[in-house]
């Protein structure tokens, strides 16, 4: 038995389709209607009322995965935005990520901001 998947024939799908489409479909009981009905009646605001405006960034929160997302994206903002400012002055950029490595930190090294670019030894 081989694995191969077999191409389907189009008439074969044509004639299915047909046959679905002269099957009767019977109409929904009248209780049926009547909760869906009800349903979407609470739903509506009430006659009268007013209602209220979602600011954009309340819509944006949710729709991009809630403050933890937001949070992300900030945190990954402010890296880039460090990265590329060390890129244009590395010196300024050494002394930064040299933070905390002061015993090995050498300016003659030449340390720039894409990473540890030792030269030499």
């Amino acid at each position: 038995m081989s694995n191969t998947p077999r191409m389907p024939d189009r008439d074969e799908i044509d004639t299915l389709l047909d046959d679905l489409a002269k099957q009767s479909v019977p109409d929904p009981s009248d209780d049926l209607v009547a909760r869906v009905l009800a349903d979407a009646e609470a739903y509506l605001p009430p006659p009268g009322a007013v209602t209220a405006t979602v600011p954009w960034w309340r819509q944006i929160v949710p729709g991009i995965g809630g403050w933890g997302a937001v949070g992300g994206l900030l945190a990954a903002t402010v890296a880039g935005f460090v990265i590329g400012l060390g890129a244009l002055d590395p010196v300024g950029a050494d002394a930064l990520w040299s933070f905390g490595y002061v015993a090995y930190y050498d300016a003659d090294l030449g340390l720039d901001a894409f990473g540890w670019a030792l030269e030499g030894g």
